[in-house]
């Protein structure tokens, strides 16, 4: 009894940390640099870019500089979003997650413009 249950737990363990692996962005995290995000703005774009923008975008999400501005706010220091709605803007990152699906920057906004998260999508 006791071999199984420890079995059963080492493969939930396993199937966890391949989840995280599988839907956790394949970048290392990049200083942000605002010349350099926009620039990469088309490159993301192209047919298989690669995790052109997964790296800075990494770190505007560690650091929740981006949790404290209202929505104007965000647009004027990542520029304009490739998806702008009322409630949300996505910038896109390129392909950034292990089976090389497009990667999204998403920050949902409350109605008074408030950022009200900041995660990262795969598309």
């Amino acid at each position: 009894m006791r071999i199984s249950l420890a079995l059963c737990a080492f493969a939930v363990l396993l199937a966890a940390l391949a989840y995280v692996n599988f839907t956790s962005v394949h970048a290392d995290p990049e200083p942000f640099d605002a010349r350099e995000w926009r620039r990469r703005a088309e490159q993301a774009k192209q047919p298989d870019p690669g995790c052109v923008r997964g790296g800075i975008a990494l770190t505007l999400l560690d650091d929740r500089q981006l949790n404290k501005l209202g929505k104007n706010e965000v647009i004027a220091r990542l520029g304009p979003a490739e998806v702008m709605r009322d409630d949300q803007l996505r910038y896109s990152l390129g392909q950034c997650h292990w089976d090389w699906r497009q990667s999204d920057l998403v920050i949902t906004v409350a109605p008074d413009g408030a950022v009200v998260s900041v995660t990262i999508e795969a598309g």
